[in-house]
């Protein structure tokens, strides 16, 4: 069911876009998107997090570009990351009481003119912290043209401890039509209300955690959300259209990627233990065939396995912190 927007939340939605070597074009669509939507969003702000390769590549410019939108672009003098640059801007915009909610964007996502309405309504018709998304299609191209399959309905956990997007290259009419209750959102698009920042930053210290650098701080936040009480929910009626370069769930050939990806893994395990997704069995199984198959065949990855060793304790730390805030508000 089409939920109508209203005119008072209009000035209270900004939206979090943080770029690295983003293809101009595709911003560009994605900002056209924003534009024409029914909820104009009260900010853009944009962080430009790139590097010195693609250092004055013009996203200056941005806001005269896009004069449809209060855009604002900020320049980060190092790469924070994924999780890093947005939680920077999170902590900027959440500072100013103007704002009710923060949209959490990739710059490749093109939102349908209804998408952030819905996202508002159904957070706001909730009257508790939570986290939303919608229900993103596959697409190509600096167009972003779709291409009829999901690219993600939420977050899934697998018994091998693996996070999946759900129905991902499944046809968009098996995607559910109504709000459904997921173990976390896609960080391509998250719709963040200020209860639940307010709750994350409270009880756990941080909003994504910053020692993910990219790739699962979207699981990981769905993770650790549910275990304070904050739920995640897809809105299906709120959609849009996502280009990912690595599509679906096989490893890439990317080193860089690969390493993150095990990495990340290995910190899962330190910061959740037994509480993790696959509990003692299924997870670990899959820890043995990731080490063996570091070892073996994808040696790349090994400084992967000795950045997460080298923050264990500071990842079991967090997960000592996140189970007494849980065991708070189970009392």
């Amino acid at each position: 069911m089409h939920v109508p927007p209203s005119p008072e939340l209009t000035p209270r939605v900004a939206i979090s876009i943080v770029l690295w070597r983003s293809r101009m074009d595709q911003v560009a669509t994605c900002l056209d998107a924003l534009a024409a939507g029914t909820v104009v969003p009260g900010v853009v702000y944009v962080l430009s997090n790139e590097d010195i390769d693609t250092a004055g590549s013009g996203w200056d410019a941005l806001p005269a570009r896009f004069d449809g939108l209060q855009v604002v672009v900020a320049r980060s003098a190092v790469n924070l990351g994924f999780a890093g640059g947005h939680n920077a801007v999170l902590s900027t915009l959440f500072a100013d009481s103007t704002w009710d909610a923060v949209v959490v964007l990739n710059p490749d996502v093109a939102l349908a003119p209804e998408a952030a309405a819905e996202l508002v309504q159904f957070a706001h018709a909730a009257s508790r912290p939570c986290l939303a998304g919608p229900l993103l299609e596959l697409a190509h191209g600096d167009e972003l043209t779709g291409e009829g399959t999901v690219d993600t309905a939420g977050i899934v956990w697998t018994r091998t401890g693996r996070h999946l997007d759900a129905l991902q290259g499944r046809p968009l009419s098996e995607a559910p039509r109504q709000p459904t209750r997921v173990a976390g959102i896609s960080g391509a698009c998250l719709l963040v209300t200020r209860s639940a920042y307010e709750r994350l930053m409270q009880e756990t210290g941080e909003f994504f955690d910053g020692d993910f650098i990219a790739y699962r701080e979207d699981a990981e936040l769905g993770l650790r959300a549910a275990a304070i009480g904050v739920e995640s929910w897809v809105v299906p009626t709120a959609t849009g259209r996502h280009a990912r370069t690595l599509r679906g769930t096989a490893r890439t050939t990317s080193e860089h990627v690969n390493r993150l990806g095990v990495r990340n893994r290995f910190l899962i395990r330190f910061k959740y233990g037994r509480r993790r997704p696959g509990g003692l069995v299924g997870a670990q199984i899959r820890d043995v065939t990731v080490l063996l198959g570091v070892l073996l065949r994808e040696r790349a990855s090994l400084p992967g396995i000795a950045e997460a060793w080298a923050l264990r304790h500071v990842m079991r730390a967090k997960g000592r912190r996140l189970r007494a805030a849980s065991r708070g508000r189970d009392r």
